[in-house]
């Protein structure tokens, strides 16, 4: 076998030989030189080629040697002597412009045969497609034009600074330095609303339909405005448990004993639909936690854990989730379960927007 010795090799420079492939196309004997456009990527530094055979254009871009490199055996006829010269190799791919106009006008022309010789089945479905089009352009145009009016001023902010949870519990102060500063018990109810449902129970016999553990806290001396708070936060409780066939009835009644505060808690706490109250998942958390505060502001911030899941005949894991909402934390004291308020407020755990609270 022959020994060939390699004397020099030429690298690639700033022109080297490109080895040109065509895609589905082989180069035959007849084939003749045609002339090309070279051009480089500035960014890759990598050569691109174009040219045109036959009225079609060419184009194509240098590949990329990542195991390996190409090379030309070149040898001279004169001398017997060989070269290897390290190349390029590019896929040429020919490059098809598409007419725009004609097709629009081949759609609008399939759309009218459609809907002339169409049966009714297929007329439907092309003129629900028809109405799926949408043009990008007009919509961005559009939306720029709405955009440009809008203003801060015009837009509801204040939503944005509440988290999630804070639209289950009365207006709560996270920075107040006291717990007692927490909750202000005038931000719940105006003054004239509480001296008014204060007038309506005061004569009432609201004491006897008051659930055992509440009954319990009115045993101490409480201020006209927390009184208002114990029959709100029992009204709350007993809407808490009702069924929802009961809430539906026409003379379904939440505090028999106020009617002011009877339309406060249908206003807030229930929803109509088709002329029929309606009472979603979040409103009845939102009835539950507006209840516990109202239990922390009349008992000194603090309440039996244990009681109120008797009461309302839940478990433990669920009135704790709804404890942590209001910025409660659970203690024990006497070998007992008590949420109490305190500093620094206990913040409910991170979930997710889909997860069940």
């Amino acid at each position: 076998m022959a020994q060939l010795q390699i004397d020099e090799v030429y690298p690639k420079e700033k022109l080297y030989p490109l080895v040109i492939n065509f895609q589905n196309a082989y180069l035959n004997d007849n084939f003749s030189e045609q002339k090309c456009l070279l051009l480089e990527n500035n960014e890759t530094s990598k050569k691109n080629v174009v040219t045109e055979i036959c009225d079609l254009v060419y184009s194509g871009e240098e590949n990329e040697e990542k195991l390996g490199k190409t090379l030309l055996l070149v040898r001279n006829k004169n001398t017997g002597k060989v070269r290897l010269l390290e190349t390029g190799s590019i896929d040429m791919k020919p490059y098809i412009k598409t007419d725009l106009e004609a097709v629009q006008l081949q759609e609008t022309s399939y759309l009218e045969l459609s809907r002339k010789f169409g049966s009714k089945k297929h007329k439907k479905v092309v003129e629900q497609r028809e109405k799926l089009k949408v043009n990008v352009e007009t919509v961005t145009e559009q939306m720029q034009n709405i955009s440009q009016n809008i203003t801060e001023d015009q837009l509801d902010l204040s939503t944005y600074n509440k988290t999630d949870e804070d639209s289950y519990i009365p207006p709560i102060n996270r920075e107040a330095t006291e717990a007692s500063g927490v909750y202000d018990i005038d931000a719940i109810l105006p003054e004239e609303l509480y001296d008014k449902v204060y007038e309506e129970i005061e004569n009432s016999d609201y004491l006897n339909g008051l659930i055992p553990m509440i009954k319990a806290m009115t045993t101490k001396k409480l201020t006209n405005k927390q009184t208002v708070l114990a029959v709100y936060a029992n009204s709350l409780l007993n809407l808490y448990s009702t069924l929802m066939r009961d809430i539906v009835k026409k003379n379904f009644v939440a505090c028999q004993y106020s009617a002011t505060l009877n339309e406060i808690i249908l206003k807030n706490f229930l929803g109509i639909s088709n002329l029929k109250r309606i009472r979603t998942p979040q409103m009845k958390d939102k009835s539950l936690c507006h209840a516990m505060v109202f239990l922390l502001l009349i008992n000194n911030l603090r309440f039996d854990v244990e009681e109120l899941c008797q009461q309302l005949k839940l478990t433990m894991r669920t009135v704790i989730t709804k404890i942590q909402v209001t910025g409660a934390s659970i203690v024990s004291l006497s070998s007992k379960k008590v949420a109490q308020l305190k500093l620094p407020l206990n913040k409910p755990a991170i979930r997710r927007k889909s997860a069940k609270f």
